[in-house]
């Protein structure tokens, strides 16, 4: 540690030396990696340095005796933590977050499901809604997982769950009961499954991409006067809902050219026509199942008339039995 003396007062300050950030010996980080990274112990000095090997189909290949570890989901998905994957390195990092690191023995099992435990309950103790609950009892947990789900937060829910989960099963493996182990891991395994399928980004991923993959198929092939046409239909459509169904109709079957009448060009005869009796047939449909209904409640209502004919001469009946027993 060096010295320097203020030149002001006189007074004497340690400057902080900082931690090396790199080994001296092999060159690696000292530092985990704020993305996905391994670590391994330096063969020469013994300290773990943190490194990425690239697998040969993209994300990261982890050798035996070696440690992967995960940053927080958000930092990878949230499109405002600066990160954007490649096709590839999405696909790598989808296969790393649902069949996470290789486990080649039984301690090594039981050292990942302590490591996982400690980082699931460290973000649960930063959540203030269920600071109160003492997550070492049974109790405790119960409540917190009934104000998880209270306020809405499904992923954490999850999240204390496989907790639970897996401290059941490194304790089982601990204590050689093999199906206790098997069976916790398994249902560990499920919640972390409905958790990742909870969170935020990973949800509107899916649901975006299904969009837009819909979207691509949909227009493939298309013509660009033929999606043209295609967005004028749409437009089409709201105009027709506001015609009556006699015009309707005199469009559909009188013969003559729709677009000018319509104030519509650019869409073919045929189309227009379709559309037309598509909204016709639409419209019968919608009055047929509003008729429907009214029989519906009409015999709803014809049924409790007769329930109550039936009582009231039920309790006229009672009545007069009783008026006969008092006369004697």
């Amino acid at each position: 540690m060096s010295e320097s003396k203020n030149q002001d007062n006189g007074d004497v300050k340690a400057l902080k030396v900082a931690a090396p950030r790199f080994c001296q010996d092999c060159g690696l980080s000292l530092v985990m990696l704020d993305t996905w990274c391994t670590s391994r112990a330096c063969p020469d000095c013994g300290k773990e340095v943190y490194f990425i090997r690239p697998g040969e189909d993209g994300g990261i290949k982890v050798e035996a005796g070696e440690k992967f570890h995960v940053p927080q989901l958000t930092m990878s998905l949230d499109p405002t933590a600066g990160m954007q994957f490649t096709r590839y390195g999405l696909q790598g990092f989808l296969k790393q977050l649902f069949l996470e690191q290789k486990i080649s023995s039984e301690a090594e099992l039981v050292r990942h499901y302590k490591d996982t435990e400690r980082r699931l309950d460290a973000d649960l103790n930063g959540l203030d809604c269920i600071s109160h609950c003492d997550l070492e009892t049974a109790e405790g947990v119960e409540e917190a997982v009934k104000i998880l789900q209270s306020n809405g937060l499904i992923e954490h829910q999850f999240n204390l769950l496989r907790s639970g989960l897996l401290r059941e099963a490194y304790t089982a493996v601990e204590e050689g009961d093999a199906p206790r182990a098997a069976l916790a891991a398994h249902q560990a395994n499920v919640f972390k499954e409905y958790s990742l399928l909870e969170h935020h980004h990973l949800k509107e991923i899916l649901w975006l991409g299904y969009r837009c993959y819909q979207d691509m198929v949909k227009n493939e092939g298309l013509t660009e006067n033929a999606a043209k046409e295609q967005k004028l239909m749409n437009g089409v459509v709201k105009k027709l809902r506001e015609y009556g169904d006699e015009f309707l109709y005199a469009l559909s079957h009188d013969g003559r050219e729709i677009g000018p009448r319509v104030s519509v060009s650019g869409v073919a005869e045929k189309s227009l026509k379709a559309l037309i009796e598509h909204e016709l047939q639409h419209r019968e449909q919608e009055r047929a199942e509003i008729h429907a209904k009214e029989e519906l409640k009409i015999k709803k209502m014809a049924n409790s008339i007769k329930l109550w004919g039936f009582l009231f001469t039920l309790a006229n009946a009672l009545i007069l039995a009783q008026y006969k027993d008092w006369l004697g």
